[in-house]
């Protein structure tokens, strides 16, 4: 029971268009996942959220706290397709950010227990 190309066109199709949305931009702009158009999508999430971010400080009308959360997860989802990306490039496994934040909660654990 593997992942079918019919499954993972029908992924890459819903983030295209769920970032063509958020981010006001063609659907070719956002299919693109080479180096530079993942590096190009990263820069528009990140100042997509700097604005909401500004929007929530200011009390604007316009702060949609469902189009936050949506920003910055695909913000962590792009980060992580690229640390993927040059971790093949590089022929090895890249650590998920889930490791990562595991090995960091492990070291806290284990400095808490001593005196």
């Amino acid at each position: 029971m593997g992942v079918t190309n019919e499954s993972l066109d029908a992924e890459e199709m819903k983030r295209r268009k769920a970032l063509a949305y958020l981010l006001g931009i063609g659907e070719i702009e956002a299919g693109d996942t080479s180096l530079k158009g993942r590096l190009s999508i990263i820069a528009q999430l990140k100042a997509a959220r700097k604005i909401e971010i500004a929007r929530g400080h200011a009390g604007s009308w316009l702060y949609d706290v469902n189009r936050h959360l949506n920003i910055c997860a695909f913000l962590r989802r792009e980060y992580e397709a690229l640390e993927e990306m040059i971790a093949a490039e590089a022929g090895e496994a890249a650590p998920s950010s889930g490791a990562i934040a595991r090995s960091a909660f492990d070291k806290r654990i284990s400095r808490a227990g001593r005196p």
